[in-house]
């Protein structure tokens, strides 16, 4: 399985995150696993690995396709998760990385130039069960979206724009929350602006809406309101424009599946 999907994966550089790294390299690249794809983007594909015995999911391998005027993105998560650390900011941490030269691996029809392993985590990343306290959707859970909140809140007083703020991309464990997906991340030299911070928001406002949050646009704005009192109710129709666009994109990747499914 490994060789297949790299096949000239030695002459990769690696970068590991424990003493386990090197075995679990070795583990993967000679015993079977079972492979199943868990998303398809444009840059990358996230698979989930099983073994092959047990069936059962131990890692998660996000790997990115080779394009010839594609940026090291294996590079740049390092230097963003570098960043985060130095922050002070809690992520899901990988086993390793590995890559090469996208363009190298283009040229020589390589389809895929690097990538990220993960532990296979099964619980607690935010579920839309997470979002509601009862089995028909009318209670929601207002801590957790105000804790959630909160989070980002810190963040953006670090200077740090999220993009990807859809809920399932958080780990919530014991009231502490923890970043997986880095890809979109801006770093700013002091607190983001007023307009950064409602973009950041907006992706969130929008999923739970998309989830039937009765008021999500309502609930997000004023939840973040009590932690950054600049915004004011002038700002909610911005607030509102962005989280349109966001709508419209969603339904419109939707409407596009649907026809070609």
């Amino acid at each position: 399985m490994w060789t297949a999907l790299f096949p000239n994966w030695k002459k990769f550089k690696f970068y590991f995150f424990s003493k386990e790294a090197s075995q679990i390299l070795e583990r993967l690249s000679t015993e079977k696993f079972n492979l199943e794809i868990f998303k398809k983007g444009s840059s990358h594909y996230v698979f989930i690995l099983s073994s092959f015995r047990e069936k059962k999911p131990l890692f998660l391998l996000k790997a990115f396709r080779s394009k010839f005027f594609e940026t090291n993105k294996v590079k740049k998560y390092l230097k963003t998760l570098s960043k985060l650390r130095e922050l002070n900011i809690s992520v899901i941490k990988p086993i390793f990385l590995f890559w090469k030269n996208p363009q190298i691996a283009f040229l020589k029809r390589e389809s895929l130039y690097g990538g990220i392993i993960f532990p296979y985590i099964e619980k607690g990343f935010i579920k839309k069960d997470d979002i509601f306290l009862n089995n028909k959707k009318e209670k929601v859970n207002y801590e957790l979206i105000k804790n959630l909140i909160f989070f980002l809140f810190k963040l953006h007083e670090k200077g740090i724009y999220l993009k990807d703020t859809k809920y399932n991309n958080f780990y919530y464990f014991k009231g502490d929350f923890k970043i997986f997906d880095l890809e979109g991340i801006k770093f700013y030299k002091k607190p983001l602006f007023k307009f950064e911070r409602l973009k950041d928001l907006s992706t969130l406002a929008m999923v739970l809406e998309w989830q039937k949050v009765k008021n999500a646009r309502e609930l997000v704005f004023n939840l973040y309101k009590q932690f950054y009192p600049e915004i004011n109710e002038k700002d909610f129709g911005e607030f509102n424009c962005l989280v349109n666009k966001k709508r419209k994109k969603r339904e419109k990747k939707f409407a596009t599946s649907c026809i070609k499914s």
